[in-house]
């Protein structure tokens, strides 16, 4: 009889950016086990909600949870209910890696970093003793795990490569619809104060352009997708790479049959840069630009970035049709009203048609949580919804780390970038209809489309 793993997404199901996207972290899980394995010897389910039913009726012999910070809450709800059954729960992601010490005792033990082989260490001991035995886990590289009253870290895991070692994730457990998702990178050579991804990467490698057109291939001609967006931290950071990829996608013959988007920085944009993006096909871009002040940009992302390199990239990519949208962050320490309404001026002349605002928030693993937990803002049994960062949805509970500026005050800035969101919005809807039925079904499937894990 096969062993079954339940593997869960612990993340907010009430909103609909998390739910939409497929959870390729456990994919890549699944398909290193089946690697390991074959397919003779697990029963793999993933899913995202109803896990009182689904413990129930999957009766699994193992759950594994991931998560991130502001969703930490439900992955320690989900390890309760595990192991009210006595089932043995494996925790991994984001969170877990750069506070393991957050282990719960419902928890057996934590994955930190990479997880891929560290899964398929622990899967030749369970499938041989059907526990964990401390013996066994502390000769093991790359985890936490509880003795007594203590949390045992092991050595740390090294970084796997090559990347193209790593099976294509299991999206057949997956809904993968006509526009997904592709991680072609993991990790950014850049350490903006406030982003945990870049920390819980620690550096930048790439799946190689064969390894990544294989992929889209196998996309396109299983899923019939046509839009993929590239998950990256930052896709640009090797241009060769890109240039790879155009190649081998021209030999294919699918240059020009899917269109892509991606993230991208504004310091590494140039004419040459955004010709390439065009010829790949890329129809879209987004870039972390925080801050239309040179100030606060210094402090968020550092000294290799600055406004006029923010205008040359918006220039460039309407320049030669590929729209540009953007991120920024309002609510440093020292920032003043003045300096936000700056940020506000430069989304203004810039017309960007897509933006979003978010106040900042203090990550684990970040620069910024130290800074807070220094203030007595944060600590290690906190509410961990707090980290939210939809701020007009928490903002009566979200941490404020303005020295300058109140919550209510603070909460009346972002409702003004909203408004501004909003206009821009439906100027879009009337000079480029064409859009319309795009943004409508988007937002029926949303709305109405259930969206239930596969069985």
């Amino acid at each position: 009889m096969k062993i079954k793993f339940l593997l869960i997404n612990a993340i907010d199901i009430s909103q609909p950016l998390q739910t939409s996207l497929p959870p390729l972290s456990l994919g890549y899980l699944v398909s290193s086990l089946r690697a390991e394995f074959g397919n003779d010897l697990i029963d793999f389910k993933i899913t995202d909600r109803e896990i009182a039913k689904t413990l129930k009726s999957y009766r699994p012999d193992i759950v594994g949870i991931t998560c991130v910070s502001q969703n930490y809450n439900y992955a320690m709800k989900y390890a309760k209910l595990a192991k009210k059954r006595n089932i043995p729960v494996l925790i991994g992601g984001t969170h877990i890696t750069v506070l393991p010490t957050t282990m719960t005792r419902d928890m057996d033990v934590a994955v930190i970093g990479e997880g891929e082989m560290a899964i398929r260490d622990l899967f030749t001991l369970f499938l041989k003793k059907k526990e964990f035995v401390k013996k066994d886990l502390i000769g093991l590289k790359g985890l936490a795990f509880w003795s007594g009253k203590k949390i045992i870290l092991t050595e740390k895991r090294a970084p796997i490569v090559p990347m193209d070692s790593i099976p294509n994730p299991a999206r057949d457990l997956m809904r993968i619809e006509k526009c997904t998702h592709v991680f072609s990178s993991r990790g950014c050579p850049y350490r903006c104060v406030f982003c945990a991804s870049s920390r819980f990467w620690q550096s930048t490698r790439f799946f190689s352009a064969g390894y990544v057109v294989k992929e889209i291939k196998y996309l396109y001609e299983t899923f019939g997708v046509r839009e993929i967006d590239f998950w990256d931290d930052l896709f640009i950071v090797s241009k060769p790479r890109i240039k790879e990829i155009v190649r081998l996608l021209k030999n294919e013959g699918l240059l020009g049959k899917l269109s892509f988007s991606c993230a991208v920085r504004s310091n590494l944009i140039d004419e040459s840069m955004v010709k390439l993006l065009k010829k790949l096909n890329v129809k879209g871009v987004s870039m972390g630009l925080e801050s239309g002040t040179p100030r606060i940009l210094n402090y968020l992302k550092g000294a290799t970035i600055d406004i006029k390199d923010h205008m040359r990239a918006i220039r460039l990519f309407k320049k030669y049709g590929i729209e540009p949208s953007a991120s920024f962050i309002i609510g440093s320490p020292d920032e003043t009203r003045e300096e936000i309404m700056q940020t506000f001026k430069f989304i203004k002349d810039s017309k960007l048609r897509g933006f979003g605002v978010y106040v900042l928030t203090p990550l684990p693993g970040t620069p910024i949580w130290e800074y807070a937990k220094e203030r007595g803002m944060v600590d290690e049994n906190m509410d961990w919804s707090t980290l939210n960062v939809e701020f007009l949805e928490n903002h009566e509970e979200a941490i404020i780390l303005s020295e300058t500026l109140s919550r209510g005050e603070l909460f009346e800035l972002i409702k003004m970038f909203k408004a501004e969101q909003k206009k821009r919005y439906y100027i879009d809807f009337l000079k480029h209809p064409i859009n319309i039925p795009r943004h409508f079904y988007h937002f029926l499937k949303d709305k109405i489309t259930p969206r239930l894990s596969p069985a």
